[in-house]
């Protein structure tokens, strides 16, 4: 009976070490995505300031595939819209950076705690 429960518990410590280990990997990809999508908004930020703005776009666009609450590349992304003359696109991205702002801070929260969580 007392070996049975120490099984028991041994395979409870490597399920639970093993959940974590898991959760800590997919933590860490997600960070890399977020500063990856950091580097794509400011590739756009520098096109942007050389008014190549279809080229800024597209960095703007690989940071959000990325990171889909990072709202300053929204914001950047309408101004560079708004630059080609280009409103209907520009309003609809103003829209998701007003949208993903007001979530943006409970997100990065969420994000913090979670990599703080022990298993």
């Amino acid at each position: 009976m007392r070996r049975l429960f120490s099984c028991f518990i041994l395979i409870f410590l490597l399920a639970v070490y093993g959940c974590g280990w898991k959760q800590s990997y997919y933590y860490d990809v997600k960070m890399q995505g977020v500063e990856e999508a950091i580097n794509y908004n400011a590739n756009g930020v520098d096109f942007a300031s050389q008014d190549m703005h279809k080229e800024a776009i597209k960095e703007f666009k690989k940071a959000v595939a990325l990171d889909p609450f990072y709202s300053e590349a929204f914001l950047n992304m309408s101004k560079s819209y708004y630059a080609i003359d280009n409103i209907e696109f520009a309003h609809f991205y103003n829209i998701k950076y007003h949208e993903t702002d007001q979530y943006r801070d409970y997100v990065y929260r969420y994000r913090l705690d979670y990599q703080t969580l022990s298993w």
